[in-house]
C-alpha cells in the first residue's frame, strides 16, 4: 500500500524542520567560531530539539547526499604524493588500528561491571564500529541491540564534539597544505565527479558492501586525486551543506523516549566512552613517538570517532587528511570484519564469560 499524501507531507515537514534547525545551529556555531561548526552545530541543536519533543526526522537520503559530497572532497586529498606517504606508514596504520580494537574490547569489561549488563552487549557497545553494524552483529551473538545502538551513537557524537575542540584548544593544528587549492571549481566537473561517486556507491550497495555510501565516494575521490584528473574542486559552501545534512541526521536520532528509558545506563556508557577515548589517545601518542608522525595527526587518526567527522576535523585543522582517512578506513574494515572473531576468541579462551541468560544461545556460523 502506498503512503498517503498527508503522510508524505508530514514526513517531509519533519525532515525539513530538522534541516532548518541544523542550518541555524551551523550558522550559530560558525558565528561563535567553534571547531567544525557546520556539523557540531546541527548535532547539538537537533539533538536538543529532539530531546525537547520537537517532531524531527532523520533523513537517510540527506545523509547519503552529505556523504557523497564529503567523500569526494576528502578522497581528492589522495594525490600521488599523499599515496606515497600513506604506503610508507602502512604497517603503523594496521598496527594502530588493531590496537584500538583491543582497547575497545578491554573497555567492555568496565562497562559490563558499571552498567551491570552482560558481556556480549558490553563488548559490542565498546568496540568502535558503526551504529547499525555493531547493533546487528551484537544481536546475532545474543547481545541487546538498544544499549549497543545508544552507546555507539553517543560515541560518534561525543568524539565529534570533544576531539576537535580539545585539539583546537591545545593548538594541535598543523600546516599541511594541499594541491587542491590550485584545482579550479567547475560545475560540470563537479557534477561528473558526484555522478561517478553515486553510481559506484549504488553498485557497492547493490552487492551489500558495508559502508557503501561512505567508502564509495571516497574511493572515487581517491581515483580522481591519484589520476590528477582535475575535474573540479569541492567548494567550501558545498562541504558545509554536506556537514549540515550529516549533523542533522545524527542529532535527529536522539529519540527522547529512548534516552529517558535508558537513563540508568547512559552514565556508565559515558564513563566507558571516556576510558575508550583516553586509551585510543594514548595509543595515538605512543604511535606518534615511535613513527615520528605529529601527535595531533595520530590522536585524530586513532580516535574512536566517525571517519567522515574526523577527516573533516583534519581538513579544518590543516592536518594530514590522507593519513587520517587511511587510519580510519583500515579501522572500519578491521573492526567490522574482526570484531566477531575477536569475540569468539575471548569466549573460547574463557576471558569473556557466558552470561546465564544467554548460556543456551548458539553462536552464529559465518
Amino acid at each position: 500500500m502506498k503512503p498517503s499524501p498527508s503522510f508524505n507531507r508530514a514526513s517531509l515537514g519533519r525532515v525539513a524542520l530538522g534541516l532548518a534547525i541544523g542550518l541555524v545551529g551551523g550558522c550559530l556555531f560558525a558565528w561563535i567560531r567553534t571547531p567544525l561548526p557546520w556539523i557540531i552545530g546541527p548535532i547539538i541543536c537537533c539533538g536538543f530539539a529532539t530531546f525537547l519533543g520537537l517532531p524531527l526526522k532523520a533523513s537517510s537520503e540527506g545523509r547519503i547526499v552529505g556523504m557523497l559530497v564529503l567523500g569526494v572532497a576528502l578522497g581528492l586529498y589522495f594525490t600521488p604524493e599523499a599515496a606515497i606517504a600513506v604506503l610508507a606508514h602502512l604497517p603503523v596504520i594496521i598496527a594502530a588500528s588493531g590496537t584500538t580494537l583491543v582497547v575497545g574490547a578491554a573497555a567492555s569489561f568496565l562497562l559490563a561491571r558499571t552498567a551491570r549488563i552482560d558481556h556480549v552487549t558490553a563488548f559490542f557497545c565498546s568496540v568502535p564500529g558503526g551504529v547499525a553494524e555493531m547493533s546487528m552483529v551484537g544481536e546475532r551473538f545474543g547481545g541487546r541491540p538498544m544499549p549497543i545502538a545508544v552507546t555507539q551513537l553517543l560515541r560518534v557524537v561525543s568524539v565529534t564534539i570533544l576531539i576537535p575542540t580539545t585539539l583546537t584548544l591545545l593548538g594541535a593544528g598543523g600546516s599541511s597544505t594541499s594541491a587542491l587549492g590550485a584545482l579550479p571549481f567547475s560545475p560540470t566537473g563537479l557534477a561528473v565527479s558526484l555522478c561517478l561517486a553515486f553510481a559506484f556507491s549504488a553498485l557497492l550497495a547493490r552487492f551489500r558492501f558495508r559502508n557503501a555510501w561512505l567508502l564509495g565516494p571516497m574511493a572515487v575521490g581517491c581515483v580522481l586525486g591519484l589520476s590528477e584528473a582535475g575535474l573540479s574542486s569541492v567548494p567550501p559552501w558545498l562541504t558545509a551543506v554536506g556537514q549540515v545534512l550529516m549533523g542533522a541526521h545524527i542529532g535527529a536520532q536522539f529519540d527522547r523516549a529512548l534516552i529517558t528509558s535508558m537513563w540508568r545506563f547512559i552514565p556508565a556508557a559515558l564513563i566507558n566512552l571516556g576510558v575508550l577515548m583516553a586509551g585510543c589517545a594514548g595509543v595515538g601518542v605512543l604511535v606518534a613517538y615511535v613513527s615520528g608522525i605529529s601527535p595531533g595527526n595520530m590522536v585524530l587518526a586513532t580516535s574512536p570517532g566517525g571517519v567522515t567527522e574526523m577527516c573533516i576535523t583534519a581538513k579544518v585543522l590543516h592536518l594530514d587528511v590522507p593519513i587520517v582517512v587511511a587510519f580510519h578506513i583500515v579501522r572500519i574494515f578491521l573492526v567490522i570484519l574482526s570484531a566477531p572473531y575477536l569475540f569468539r576468541l575471548l569466549r573460547a579462551t574463557g576471558v569473556m564469560p557466558m552470561p546465564p541468560t544467554h548460556a543456551a544461545a548458539r553462536l552464529p556460523a559465518e
